[in-house]
């Protein structure tokens, strides 16, 4: 029998959560390539340090949507594929490994491993298929698919088409600047031939040819002092006011789900304090919808293809 194993990276539901949250992200190889004791000792000095300030950020935005949205994706996936889909998450519970042996317990033998990461990357893909690949070694009849990749996919291409023609409209501003955003990665896994930035900025290209618009690209949520791909979507948005731009829009094309990167890092850092800017007539940003049918459709294409 076969299933769906829907993929996302998880998120804190408490303070304490928060704190093994960060742990466990942090002591991924694919997140900190170091050394397996140093990493743990890193990871732990992280969480240590980050956790109380992290989760008054996850308060401000009332909490991760994350689980939430991934959960109902999950369920009208399920639905419209008619196939069993089962969801787990990197860093909190249902964790990668609990739920593949789930799966193999009720029977299922070929598990097609689908991320709700659209652009392939090893911080978060990569780091997936790794996770099951473990999960699934010396089972006996149990084979998995790795599905990659999804961004330039028709249909989801056309999912975020629709979704910002009709912010837009809604908004009803006039010609204004697409400012695609991605979350950044460290620039040792771009030398290192991750070719997520690259993927990012084909697909924005795509879509902005699609609508014929005016667009940039940039890469946010840095943290730490080590060197980001870029340009950092919050110095750039400043440059682009700066030099006279008018009308931005923000896109948040490497996200599928709400969450903290979108709510607090574009909404409260960026939206809401260039509202207030003088220099600028229009800024807002293009949400995500939870299970909105043409994403559904994508991942059942994906799936079926």
């Amino acid at each position: 029998m076969k299933g769906i194993l829907l993929v996302n990276m998880g998120g804190p539901q408490s303070l304490s959560e928060m704190r093994v949250f960060l742990k466990n992200m942090f002591s991924d190889k694919y997140i900190l390539p170091l050394p397996a004791g140093l990493r743990q000792f890193v990871a732990n000095m992280i969480a240590k340090k980050r956790h109380p300030a992290s989760w008054e950020k996850y308060q401000l935005i009332g909490g991760t949507p994350i689980i939430k949205h991934t959960e109902a994706t999950g369920k009208a996936l399920a639905k419209s594929s008619k196939l069993p889909v089962y969801t787990a998450y990197s860093y909190t519970p249902p964790f990668i490994g609990d739920v593949v042996q789930q799966m193999i317990n009720d029977g299922i033998e070929r598990i097609d491993v689908l991320t709700m990461y659209p652009q392939a990357s090893d911080t978060t893909t990569t780091s997936v298929f790794s996770d099951v690949q473990k999960a699934v070694k010396n089972k006996l009849g149990v084979s998995y698919r790795e599905i990659c990749d999804y961004s330039n996919h028709p249909t989801f291409l056309e999912y975020w088409k629709t979704l910002i023609e009709e912010h837009i409209a809604k908004e009803g501003v006039e010609n204004p600047l697409l400012l695609f955003t991605a979350h950044a990665i460290p620039m040792y896994g771009v030398k290192r031939g991750d070719k997520y930035p690259d993927t990012v900025r084909h697909m924005a290209k795509r879509l902005a040819d699609l609508m014929n618009r005016p667009y940039e690209v940039a890469f946010q949520s840095r943290v730490g002092p080590v060197k980001w791909v870029g340009p950092d979507t919050d110095d750039h948005l400043e440059e682009l006011v700066t030099s006279g731009e008018k009308k931005v829009v923000l896109i948040p094309v490497s996200f599928t789900t709400e969450c903290l990167e979108t709510v607090y890092d574009l909404n409260i850092k960026l939206v809401d304090i260039y509202k207030k800017d003088m220099r600028i007539e229009h800024i807002s940003r293009v949400e995500i919808p939870v299970a909105h049918p043409l994403f559904i459709e994508t991942l059942k294409r994906v799936v079926n293809e």
